[in-house]
């Protein structure tokens, strides 16, 4: 009997522990989304070139 109520408490504390670690990472995830949201990444340079854009004295 007692060898029963050990291993039923042993596994409640596992997934207790087990629930408790992946709502910490689902925490670090949030808060890393929360931190990175607003950063965009920068526009890629126009490196178009159109006969307009050539200076005058060009022939």
């Amino acid at each position: 009997m007692f060898k029963r109520l050990a291993l039923v408490a042993g596994s409640i504390a596992a997934v207790v522990l087990v629930r408790k670690k992946a709502k910490q990472q689902q925490a670090e995830q949030d808060l890393w989304t929360q931190a990175t949201d607003d950063v965009q990444a920068p526009a890629p340079a126009d490196t178009s070139f159109s006969p307009d854009d050539a200076p005058a004295n060009q022939i």
